[in-house]
């Protein structure tokens, strides 16, 4: 195995990642405003440029807030910024998947819990709209597989929960694409099968508007087995 010698960290780089480990540290609090360029500048020993591309460099990685006339400061981490760090599943095998769906399963029973008590009416209504399209496009894979994310999507927002949407995008994502190809596969051989899916939304929506949580729960649970099943057997 061969190992090519590591590059020395440039100037601002160096800076960059000293802010970053004090912020990892909590020596430096989210929210809080750092000392001016010229500030920093004096306390590393340095010109005001190499100060300068280290905050750029932190921003860009979304770990400061540079604002204009104003300062730098550090951002407020927030749900949407949380995700699960699954890497690019363009080479994932059926394995990787069946484990990423297995989270999937997990995160939606749980979500769909507290979307049963929490759902509006206008969330009732998008889930409707959700349903009939997935009906409607029933014949085309792309706009089908779409409404079927929308549709759980719409359940995860009704848990009022940012941080699990945002964990339930990042499983939902690698496994997009293939929803699509066995709902094209479906429409060629069976079905019957697509029908058994859209009367599971049904069954989910049914219980979701009636507010029975168990109910829900099972509706869901349900629906994830028959998709796992058709994903990974068919």
């Amino acid at each position: 195995m061969n190992f090519h010698k590591p590059k020395p960290q440039k100037l601002y780089e160096q800076i960059a990642t000293i802010i970053e480990q004090k912020i990892n540290d909590g020596d430096i609090l989210p929210g809080q405003k750092l000392d001016s360029v010229e500030q920093l500048a004096k306390n590393f020993e340095v010109g005001r440029s190499a100060i300068r591309e280290a905050l750029m460099a932190l921003q860009a990685k979304g770990i400061v807030e540079i604002r204009q006339g104003e300062g730098t400061y550090i951002r407020q981490i927030t749900a949407e910024d949380i995700t699960l760090n699954i890497p690019n599943y363009a080479s994932f095998s059926q394995q990787d998947l069946q484990q990423i769906f297995e989270v999937r399963k997990i995160l939606e029973i749980g979500v769909i819990e507290n979307a049963a008590s929490r759902i509006t009416q206008s969330q009732l209504a998008l889930l409707n709209q959700s349903l009939e399209k997935m009906q409607a496009y029933v014949a085309n894979a792309q706009l089908s597989s779409d409404a079927d994310i929308q549709f759980h999507t719409i359940i995860a927002e009704a848990a009022h929960n940012p941080l699990l949407v945002s964990m339930l995008q990042s499983v939902s994502q690698p496994i997009a694409r293939q929803i699509q190809h066995t709902r094209a596969f479906l429409a060629q051989s069976n079905e019957e099968a697509l029908h058994r899916l859209h009367e599971e939304h049904v069954r989910i929506y049914k219980a979701l508007e009636i507010h029975d949580a168990s109910l829900a729960k099972q509706a869901m649970s349900a629906h994830l087995e028959t998709v796992q099943s058709l994903l990974f057997n068919h």
